[in-house]
């Protein structure tokens, strides 16, 4: 299975008027702290993608990277019984991306896609850009608009370690 790239984002935001957005990096932005280094933002202002399963039906969030998600409420939001996360294998298989580098658009297959209104206190956040070593900058409302997101509310403040 062929694995998709930053060549797959660009065409999506090119489409959309948005190509000059990407930022690419030396270094790995391959996790929510690596990222915000690298772009030198806030923790927060960084877009996680992460994919759950939800009774076996992938599901995407669009999360804060300061945040996480509290499985508990997005299992009522969602209205299914059983909510894991999905694993690399899925996450590639479904997105056609590895962990670390799926975008929150251009997809292999549609998924049903979540934003986190976490986010919103920001006036821009960056989203990976299908690489380990690319992002995007975009905006709160522009980011609903070209994911096709829901907005929901499930963030949890991560436990200081």
């Amino acid at each position: 299975m062929d694995e998709f790239g930053v060549e797959e984002v660009r065409q999506f935001l090119t489409v959309h008027g948005l190509e000059t957005r990407i930022h690419t990096f030396a270094e790995s932005t391959e996790n929510a702290y690596l990222a915000a280094q690298a772009l030198g933002v806030e923790l927060g202002q960084i877009v996680k993608s992460v994919m759950f399963l939800a009774d076996g039906e992938p599901v995407l969030i669009l999360m804060s990277g300061d945040m996480n998600v509290d499985t508990k409420k997005l299992k009522k939001l969602l209205g299914v019984r059983k909510v894991r996360m999905a694993d690399a294998e899925t996450v590639l298989k479904v997105t056609g991306y590895v962990v670390g580098a799926v975008p929150p658009v251009a997809h292999r297959q549609a998924i049903d896609t979540h934003l986190d209104e976490s986010l919103n206190r920001f006036a821009k956040i960056y989203p990976a850009g299908g690489t380990t070593s690319n992002m995007f900058a975009t905006t709160f409302e522009e980011l609903l608009s070209l994911s096709k997101a829901k907005i929901i509310n499930v963030a949890k403040a991560k436990k200081k370690s």
